[in-house]
C-alpha cells in the first residue's frame, strides 16, 4: 500500500456523481478535448444522461481500473459473505460485479442513484449479467432511503462532494448502519488529473469533520490509489468504560502469557495460542474475552482480539465497536485495527 502523504492522497475508488437532479450519475466526465478542460463544468442541470450509452463508455472503460482499481476498493470494505452493503451513487454500476461476489448468494448489495436513467440501465445491467443479489433503486438526493440498522457498508465513490447537506446524510447513514458497520468515501485529491473542478473538491479533513458531525468516527486510510483518497467512517457503540478487573481475567491472561514464549517469533501470539485460549471459553466468558482487550499487555490484547476476530464478521463488528470507544487506550486502538485489517485479508469462508 501507499502510505505516502496519507492525510492528502489516502484514497479508495469508486463511481461518480453531480450535483442537483443527476447528483450521483458520475464525476469521471465524458472524454473531453484540451480546450474543453479548461472551462469549468457546466451545471449539473445541463448534462443530459438520456444518452446512457455515452457515458458507459468512459464510465466502464478499461483504462478506468488502472487508477480506480476496484479490487483495491472493495478490499477496503472488508466484506464478508451474507454483509449488506449500500452502494450510493452507482451509476452505470461499475462496482456491482465486484461487490456481489464480495457478499455471495447470502448477501445483498443495494445500488442506488438518483439519476433514472442510470437507475434504468443499472437494473437492465443486473438483469443481463444475473447478479440476483443486487437490488437498483432510485433515492432521493437528499436522503439513501435507507431502514435503521439495515446494512453493514456503504460506499460512496466520487460522490461524497455532491450531497446537499452532507453532515445530515452522514446522520441517515450512521442511523443506518448495524453495529461495526462503517461508511467508506472515495473521492479525488486536489492533484488528481481527473475529476470534478478544483472548487468542487474536498479535502480528507473536510469529509472526515461532515463525518464526525454525523455522529460517525472518521479517519483516513492508507490505500493503493493512484488519484484518490480514502476516508472510512465507522458507527459509534455505547461506551462501556475500561472494564474491571477480575480473578477469571487474570487466569485468562496467565494461561495466554504462558504460551507466549513459544510464540516469540510472531510477538507472542500464534493459533496455537488463539485456538487454546478459544477452547477454554465458556458462554460465561465473553465480558471478560471482551476486557481484555483493554489490558496494557499488548500480547493479551492481540490473543484476545485474534480469538474474537477468528468468529468472523461478527467477532470483527464487536472489535470494530471495542475499537471507538473513548475508555480504550491509544496502543490498544491500534492493536484491534491491526488485527481487524489482517482478518480481512484471510480467505472468506464459503457462502
Amino acid at each position: 500500500m501507499n502510505h505516502r502523504n496519507v492525510f492528502a492522497r489516502l484514497a479508495a475508488p469508486v463511481r461518480v456523481g453531480l450535483s442537483g437532479t443527476a447528483l450521483f450519475a458520475s464525476s469521471i466526465s465524458p472524454p473531453r478535448s484540451a480546450a474543453e478542460t479548461k472551462v469549468a463544468a457546466p451545471p449539473a442541470h445541463q448534462h443530459d444522461f438520456s444518452d446512457v450509452a455515452r457515458y458507459v463508455k468512459a464510465f466502464e472503460s478499461p483504462a478506468r481500473d488502472a487508477w480506480q482499481k476496484p479490487d483495491d476498493v472493495v478490499s477496503l470494505l472488508q466484506l464478508w459473505p451474507g454483509n449488506v452493503v449500500a452502494d450510493v451513487g452507482a451509476g452505470t454500476g461499475h462496482f456491482e460485479p465486484y461487490l456481489a461476489k464480495a457478499v455471495g448468494s447470502p448477501g445483498r448489495v443495494l445500488a442506488l442513484d438518483v439519476e433514472p436513467h442510470m437507475v434504468t440501465y443499472l437494473k437492465t445491467r443486473v438483469k443481463r449479467e444475473k447478479l440476483a443479489n443486487v437490488v437498483v433503486q432510485k433515492v432521493a438526493p437528499d436522503d439513501p432511503g435507507l431502514g435503521e440498522a439495515s446494512v453493514d457498508r456503504v460506499l460512496l465513490v466520487n460522490t461524497w462532494h455532491h450531497l446537499p447537506a452532507r453532515p445530515a446524510y452522514a446522520a441517515a447513514l450512521n442511523r443506518a448502519l448495524r453495529g461495526g458497520g462503517f461508511v467508506v468515501i472515495v473521492d479525488f485529491t486536489a492533484a488528481s488529473p481527473e475529476g470534478p473542478p478544483a472548487a468542487a473538491r474536498l479535502s480528507p479533513a473536510t469529509v472526515i469533520d461532515e463525518l464526525e458531525a454525523g455522529g460517525l468516527s472518521a479517519r483516513a486510510i492508507p490505500e493503493s490509489l493512484p488519484l484518490q483518497y480514502v476516508v472510512i467512517g465507522q458507527k459509534r457503540g455505547p461506551s462501556r468504560g475500561r472494564p474491571p478487573s477480575t480473578p477469571r481475567q487474570r487466569t485468562l491472561v496467565e494461561a495466554i502469557r504462558a504460551r507466549a514464549e513459544a510464540a516469540r517469533f510472531t510477538r507472542g501470539v500464534n493459533t496455537s495460542t488463539i485456538e487454546a485460549l478459544g477452547a477454554s471459553l465458556g458462554p460465561s466468558d465473553e465480558p471478560e474475552l471482551r476486557a481484555l482487550l483493554f489490558h496494557e499487555d499488548p500480547v493479551v490484547v492481540r490473543t484476545a482480539a485474534s480469538a474474537i476476530a477468528a468468529r468472523g464478521d461478527a467477532g470483527l463488528g464487536l472489535l470494530r465497536e471495542v475499537s471507538v470507544d473513548p475508555a480504550l487506550p491509544a496502543n490498544d486502538r491500534a492493536l484491534l485495527e491491526e488485527v481487524v485489517w489482517a482478518a480481512n485479508a484471510r480467505p472468506k469462508p464459503a457462502p
